[in-house]
């Protein structure tokens, strides 16, 4: 069942309707974590373009640049929207080739030269870290749109174009009974991260806006919030320090999703990866879309990080949508065969991000499930 807070707030974590395009996509790896198409020159490599956007995300940036009348706030989203999409394309080892970005702005709402400015920094930030990771991705532009009458403040997404040899492609067609599921965390901070990082990424903010921070804030600012929905209920301002975070809760929700490009890359290079998952829309129920007729067993998850236990407690939501809506701390899960999960562990740890194996591959008869055992529960999904 569908959580009925979040889709209170107008948000369809199971994407209905989204089964009409499915059909239509010229995909050459049906289950496959992305799409990916024949290169029409070169036929024995697949091109994957991918879009992806940092979600509500912005608001929490545009509440702090009202706040404080300071742009550098937009900064973090270019590594939300790059990291989206590199990190959905290795999960099928797709290499990066081409990013380009769509804006929409309120221009009523948003200064438009403060928002592009900052956001060129972050970009040419974002870009120059892949450069140092061994990976060199081109900007090719983008377009920038006022839309007064449609965007309430402004919405960031971007499109990339990866590409990747056809006998290398990681679809998770060879999942088998046993094989490892290696979690990798989307908390603490990696070598290649300037900050600590809460591991919120980019889902969930929505409900996450809504139970942590106060009304005050769609009483100053009502664009951050639909008509249709409840107003913020939370009871904290952006700069409520919460020593179990270790930060403050704005910057919580703004922390920058991690990248974990060079990790998959260098793991598929390593050993043999069945599959590979990004924890973004879905949670720790992503790898549902993954693989035929398999069951995967989550029993060894590590302790909630301590924004998903505050978002937990203050949203009053049942557990079991939580792990629908958040990744609860495992950013991106990686399937290998029994044995290479330590090569695995061991390239994580070279990176500076922590990840242990978090459950095992079991068969299914009736399509594929999750079952997640937790502190707070056991929960089989769908």
């Amino acid at each position: 069942m569908e959580s009925s807070k979040y889709s209170a707030l107008g948000v369809d974590i199971s994407k209905k309707g989204i089964e009409a395009l499915k059909a239509i996509v010229d995909n050459l790896f049906p289950g496959s974590f992305c799409s990916i198409v024949r290169d029409p020159d070169f036929p024995d490599t697949g091109i994957v373009l991918h879009e992806d956007g940092v979600g509500t995300k912005s608001i929490v940036a545009y509440l702090y640049y009202k706040e404080t009348g300071e742009k550098k706030w937009f900064e973090t989203l270019a590594t939300d929207v790059v990291a989206m999409n590199v990190d959905d394309v290795a999960c099928v080892g797709g290499v990066p080739l081409v990013f380009s970005d769509y804006i929409a702005i309120n221009p009523f709402k948003v200064n438009k030269e403060d928002l592009l400015s900052s956001l060129a920094s972050g970009f040419s930030s974002v870009f120059s870290t892949l450069e140092s990771l061994g990976f060199k991705v081109l900007f090719g532009g983008g377009e920038t749109a006022d839309l007064p009458d449609i965007v309430r403040t402004f919405d960031l997404s971007g499109s990339l174009v990866a590409r990747v040899k056809l006998n290398d492609i990681v679809t998770g067609a060879e999942i088998s009974p046993g094989d490892p599921i290696v979690g990798l965390r989307s908390s603490g901070k990696s070598k290649y991260e300037k900050y600590e990082n809460s591991g919120i990424m980019c889902n969930g903010l929505t409900l996450a806006r809504h139970c942590l921070l106060s009304k005050m804030y769609v009483e100053k600012y009502p664009e951050v919030s639909s008509p249709e929905v409840k107003d913020y209920f939370g009871r904290f301002k952006l700069d409520t320090s919460i020593p179990e975070l270790g930060m403050s809760v704005g910057e919580a929700l703004l922390s920058p999703t991690r990248i974990y490009l060079p990790i998959a890359l260098e793991v598929l290079k390593k050993t043999r990866v069945k599959a590979m998952v990004h924890n973004t829309g879905g949670g720790l129920t992503k790898s549902l879309r993954i693989g035929n007729n398999i069951k995967y067993i989550k029993n060894n998850l590590p302790e909630p990080d301590p924004i998903f236990k505050l978002i937990l407690s203050e949203c009053k939501e049942e557990p079991r949508e939580i792990y629908r809506s958040f990744n609860m701390g495992i950013g991106f899960e990686i399937i290998v065969e029994k044995g290479s999960e330590d090569e695995v562990l061991s390239i994580s740890e070279k990176f500076g991000v922590e990840a242990q194996v978090i459950g095992y591959c079991e068969k299914s008869s009736i399509g594929n499930s999750v079952v997640i055992e937790s502190k707070f529960g056991k929960f089989m999904y769908p």
